[in-house]
């Protein structure tokens, strides 16, 4: 049999075990056809390559090949073992300049510093990469040292050392793109009204009245940090000019950058970059790698960026841990000789081992959360979950913590209904007293929620959605072979343009007390807004959610339910969830899985941390 041969029977044979995709599997045949001359190693590469990037993986790294096919079966491995012998991947064996290539000209897969990639993935990492790196222009000096102590004295009075918050205010003010990074209930959004005030007010004694805009990934995320900046606001003491100039309507990446029709690309790029002075990204630990790169793409050299997000929670749905890579500094709080000068004047923050990476001065870490006390169990629960302590997981939930609480599954099937339906038990009341206030609705339906770590399975959303809503049926408070009821809860699977709603959005089914039809609410910027069901883009009911679908989003009550494993649950996972809740987590599963889930971190393969972390200054 020709090596030809081989290949496609063990390109076969993956897809068909489901090691493989059939995308995958095309990908590499397509290849083949264009460049016929390509070698077995390169196509097969090119399969590997392409399914990893639909796991997250934003490129491959040819010295872990053998970590990668480790779990597929012995006959398929020692087949692809002998196509990818180590003389067979050197960068002079498979840089042929016509299906891989060094970056220098257009091929669709490209070598850097032993990593493959996609052609175009390579690209969106340089481009981010560049920018983040890039050092300040005129219109982002930092300010006067002492006007900047002047109002960190003025806006941060903690006598706490060191002060996180003010240490993170005055790195945003020393370069153009900064990063705050911090757990939940550590003030991030606090922290950025109060330099955004600093920020105004400096642009206003030099004459100037800065544009600022606000944007998050989803349209929860968006609203919630219109809320918290609103909120924040509302507590300081400004005057009346700067409070105009502090925005608190949040839009999402999308509608910011400006989505064109049928097409990937956004309005607003290099060639028409957006018009502001200072834009400040929340939940960044969102964004993958595509979405950063046009972010940073419509960025002019004028405008300041400031990320907020958290380093450990989930990495984006699609390709990339951007906020993972930019936060993998080696040592927090470690800064050039410079910055800590700086800092020591304006901050009294001490620093006593100077970074010699060029990146570090940029990142703020917020260490201290004021929203979980000592005794909080949500608080313990989340620290040892981040620190991978499984023991310290296994103690917390044995503690008897007032706010958390473990249901362990029993054999009745019911338990599980039964668990939903009381932390629902508020909201079901007004579905069956046909609310017609779609705020009161909204308000209750954001106190408690299920989250689900996998979509399909017992303890998946499908499965717990069409429970709730059989259940819903015989009590008739849904009719039979109707999708449409009041109360029912939805969230926006696609984003439309035309119609204002995005990825995440969330709306209630509610009768409109002056036409008499059923609409869905939203809320938008503090109000809300109706749409006819006819006219929703692609949707699903959201009773329960997976968790990634809820990041961005807090509720007074969550429950996490898990009793199946799978390797896409990990300790971001459950972090994520956790710290979704505000007052109180309850844990429907198997502690036995909670644990092993801790124990299991996500590991993205990307070159984007190497390019930043590897600049020193000189």
């Amino acid at each position: 049999m020709s090596s030809e041969n081989t290949l496609q029977q063990l390109l076969i044979e993956l897809q068909q075990q489901q090691f493989i995709r059939v995308i995958d599997l095309k990908f590499a045949q397509w290849l083949g056809l264009q460049l016929p001359r390509s070698s077995q190693t390169q196509l097969l590469l090119s399969a590997i390559l392409s399914c990893e990037l639909g796991d997250g993986h934003v490129c491959i790294e040819l010295d872990n090949l053998q970590q990668i096919i480790a779990h597929w079966p012995d006959p398929l491995k020692v087949v692809a073992q002998r196509l990818l012998l180590a003389e067979s991947v050197s960068n002079s064996a498979l840089s042929d300049q016509l299906l891989i290539g060094d970056g220098c000209k257009l091929t669709p897969l490209v070598i850097d510093n032993r990593r493959l990639y996609l052609y175009r993935y390579w690209q969106y990492e340089c481009k981010v990469a560049a920018k983040l790196l890039a050092p300040p222009t005129q219109s982002s000096q930092p300010l006067d040292i002492t006007f900047l102590k002047t109002q960190l004295d003025k806006y941060f009075s903690s006598a706490e050392q060191p002060d996180w918050q003010r240490v993170a205010a005055a790195i945003t003010t020393s370069h153009p793109i900064s990063i705050i990074s911090g757990g939940p209930g550590t003030g991030k959004t606090t922290t950025v009204t109060k330099l955004l005030a600093i920020y105004v007010e400096s642009q206003l004694l030099a004459g100037r009245r800065p544009l600022i805009q606000l944007a998050a990934p989803t349209g929860k995320a968006a609203a919630r940090l219109s809320e918290s900046i609103a909120g924040a606001k509302q507590k300081l003491q400004l005057c009346a000019e700067v409070t105009a100039l502090i925005p608190e309507q949040g839009q999402t990446l999308h509608r910011l950058l400006g989505t064109r029709m049928n097409s990937k690309k956004f309005i607003h790029n290099s060639d028409n970059p957006l018009l502001l002075d200072l834009l400040v990204i929340d939940e960044a630990s969102m964004i993958d790698l595509p979405m950063m790169a046009s972010i940073v793409d419509a960025l002019s050299n004028q405008t300041r960026l400031v990320l907020i997000g958290d380093r450990d929670q989930l990495a984006s749905v699609e390709a990339g841990s951007v906020l993972g890579d930019i936060c993998a500094v080696p040592q927090l709080a470690c800064y050039s000789k410079a910055q800590s000068e700086m800092l020591a004047q304006s901050c009294g923050f001490a620093n006593r081992q100077y970074s010699p990476l060029a990146f570090s001065d940029r990142l703020a870490f917020l260490q201290k959360s004021y929203r979980f006390s000592a005794e909080s169990g949500i608080g313990a629960l989340a620290s040892a979950c981040n620190n991978g302590d499984v023991e310290a997981v296994e103690e917390v939930l044995c503690a008897n913590y007032s706010d958390i609480q473990v249901l362990i599954p029993t054999s009745r099937a019911e338990d599980r209904l039964e668990n939903i339906l009381t932390g629902y038990c508020d909201y079901i009341n007004l579905m069956e007293s046909k609310c017609s206030d779609a705020d009161q609705l909204l308000q209750t339906f954001s106190q408690f929620q299920v989250l689900c770590a996998l979509r399909v399975g017992d303890f998946g959303v499908e499965k717990i959605n069409l429970q709730l809503e059989q259940y819903f049926e015989k009590a008739a408070i849904k009719e039979p072979d109707n999708r449409w009821y009041i109360g029912r809860p939805i969230m926006v699977t696609r984003n439309d343009k035309q119609m204002r709603l995005y990825n995440g959005d969330i709306g209630i089914a509610c009768i409109d007390q002056h036409s008499g039809q059923l609409k869905v609410w939203f809320e938008q910027g503090g109000e809300l807004r109706a749409v006819l069901p006819s006219r929703l883009p692609q949707h699903e009911t959201v009773f329960a959610m997976t968790v990634h679908k809820s990041q961005g989003s807090e509720f007074e009550h969550v429950m996490l339910l898990l009793a199946q494993s799978a390797k896409v649950i990990n300790r971001e996972l459950i972090y994520t969830a956790i710290t979704r809740a505000k007052l109180r987590f309850s844990f429907f599963g198997l502690v036995q899985l909670l644990k092993q889930s801790v124990s299991r971190t996500t590991q993205r393969t990307s070159g984007l941390a190497d390019k930043i972390w590897h600049t020193r200054e000189l």
